[in-house]
């Protein structure tokens, strides 16, 4: 009981000094945010999930979050439907996972496009071949990287669970978990031996995945 108390002691005060790092406009997002999506999950029926803390309290934390570390940390949206809470819950992680590895294979194929023109030509199969094993390896190594903010789920008409769960990753270790996917995925593609360091640049470019 004791330890629950000071491990309950030390959030509250986490969730107060990241407070008072924010600015008054920043404070007014965060409220502005939070009525909104309030809003939003009351009409399509979602509830708070896997948490004791109410709805308002999980996303007033949430956007604190996003707002007093801006730039430092990525937020990352999982998806799923499921006939059980669990197989839910698993099914969002894998998707916030999948969601964030496909952004970022995207945004190293835009960049390679724009920036090696030349290069891509006549091997657009190797690069292909590259684009695939490095999205598979993003994958597998953010999942470890993904803290679950908050989830929300629903129950449908015919017995499964709806869940949408949020995650906020470090970018320091968003970037370490991309680097390991690269130097990974180098050992399955030829191509990415030969373009190394072009490719480890945009590599080690921010991912953002769209909301």
């Amino acid at each position: 009981m004791k330890k629950f108390v000071l491990m309950l002691m030390a959030a509250m005060m986490l969730t107060s000094a990241n407070a008072q790092e924010l600015t008054k406009q920043q404070v007014k997002a965060v409220n502005k945010e939070v009525k909104k999506k309030l809003k939003d999950y009351k009409q399509r029926g979602y509830e708070i999930f896997g948490s004791s803390r109410t709805l308002e309290t999980a996303l007033t934390k949430h956007f604190t979050a996003l707002e007093a570390k801006e730039g430092k940390i990525v937020e990352v949206t999982g998806f799923s439907q499921a006939k059980s809470r669990n197989l839910a819950a698993t099914a969002a992680q894998n998707s916030a996972a999948n969601r964030y590895a496909t952004t970022c294979s995207q945004q190293i194929k835009g960049r390679v496009l724009a920036d090696m023109a030349n290069d891509v030509s006549n091997q657009e199969a190797e690069f292909d071949k590259f684009y695939a094993a490095f999205e598979g390896k993003v994958q597998q190594e953010i999942k470890g990287e993904l803290r679950q903010s908050f989830a929300v789920a629903k129950q449908n008409a015919d017995g499964t669970i709806s869940v949408e769960a949020y995650y906020l990753v470090d970018d320091d270790a968003a970037s370490r978990a991309r680097i390991n996917a690269f130097k990974n995925s180098q050992q399955e593609s030829a191509i990415a031996q030969k373009y190394a360091q072009k490719l480890s640049d945009f590599v080690n470019e921010r991912v953002v995945p769209a909301e």
